[in-house]
C-alpha cells in the first residue's frame, strides 16, 4: 500500500510481475518493434523516436497491459490506492547518449500536457533478462517540492541545476520494478560497463479520484479498460 499524499518516494518492488509473461511481452516489443516504430504519424511522433520513445502506434497495443492481468491480488495490493494505469503505457528502447534523459521530475513533464492529473506515480519496468547489466535509473533522496523545469536537448523538461548530494540506484532482476512519485528527482544513467542498450515500460498510475474525464485508463481491480463515466473499452493488438 502506497500513501496517497506522498508525492516524493521510490520503491524498489521485488518480483512485481511474472517473469514468464513478462519475457512474452518482450517477446512481441521485439517482433513489432522495427515495423511500428517505422509508421511515424506526425512532429511529435518524429520527436520521441529521436528520444528513444515509442511512436503512438506502437504503444497502442493492449498486450503491453498483460503484466498486470497476471498480477496477483497482493501484488496489486502494493500500489493501492493507485489503481487506474493511463493507456497507452509508454514504451523506451534507449540505445543512444541523447536517448538518456536528464535530471527531472515527472512533475516537470505533465506540466507539458494539455491536462494534467493532480498526481501521479511511475512503474518502471526493464525488460531486458539482465536488468542489472543494462541502462538503469538514478534518484536523489530526502523530500523535494516541484522544481522548475526547461527544456535539455531533444528533452522537453530537465531540472537546471540539480545539485543532488545523496544519490541511490538499485541492483534488479527480471520481474522487479521500481516504483516512484511525481516529485522524485531521477534520471536515466549508462550500466555499469558504459552500454546504454535497454528496453522499458513505464506506466503512470493514479487513483480513480484522480481520473480525468474521456480519458482511458487500465482498471488493475477487474482488467478492463475504462473511463471515468463507468464504461468499459477494448483495444486492438
Amino acid at each position: 500500500m502506497l500513501s496517497p499524499e506522498s508525492r516524493c518516494f521510490v520503491r524498489h518492488e521485488q518480483g512485481l510481475f511474472d517473469p514468464g509473461v513478462l519475457a512474452a511481452v518482450r517477446a512481441c516489443f521485439v517482433t513489432e518493434e522495427t515495423r511500428r516504430q517505422a509508421r511515424v504519424a506526425d512532429a511529435t511522433d518524429a520527436r520521441r523516436v529521436e528520444i528513444g520513445a515509442a511512436t503512438v502506434d506502437f504503444r497502442m497495443d493492449a498486450r503491453w497491459y498483460d503484466p498486470w492481468r497476471h498480477a496477483t491480488p497482493e501484488r496489486i495490493a502494493r500500489l493501492w490506492p493507485f489503481t487506474w494505469l493511463l493507456f497507452p503505457v509508454q514504451l523506451r528502447h534507449i540505445t543512444a547518449v541523447s536517448h538518456l534523459v536528464p535530471w527531472h521530475q515527472d512533475a516537470g513533464y505533465a506540466r507539458l500536457m494539455p491536462r494534467r492529473h493532480a498526481r501521479l506515480i511511475t512503474c518502471f519496468v526493464p525488460l531486458e533478462p539482465s536488468p542489472g547489466a543494462c541502462a538503469s535509473l538514478e534518484f536523489a533522496e530526502g523530500d523535494h517540492d516541484e522544481y522548475p523545469h526547461q527544456p535539455d536537448g531533444l528533452h522537453g523538461a530537465a531540472l537546471a541545476a540539480p545539485g543532488f548530494d545523496r544519490l541511490r540506484r538499485f541492483t534488479l532482476a527480471f520481474g522487479d520494478a521500481l516504483v516512484f512519485g511525481d516529485l522524485t528527482p531521477h534520471r536515466t544513467i549508462a550500466a555499469p560497463d558504459g552500454r546504454i542498450d535497454r528496453r522499458s515500460f513505464e506506466y503512470r498510475l493514479v487513483t480513480p479520484a484522480d481520473a480525468l474525464p474521456d480519458k482511458d485508463y487500465f482498471n488493475l481491480e477487474d482488467g478492463w479498460f475504462v473511463r471515468t463515466d463507468g464504461s468499459r473499452r477494448e483495444f486492438p493488438l
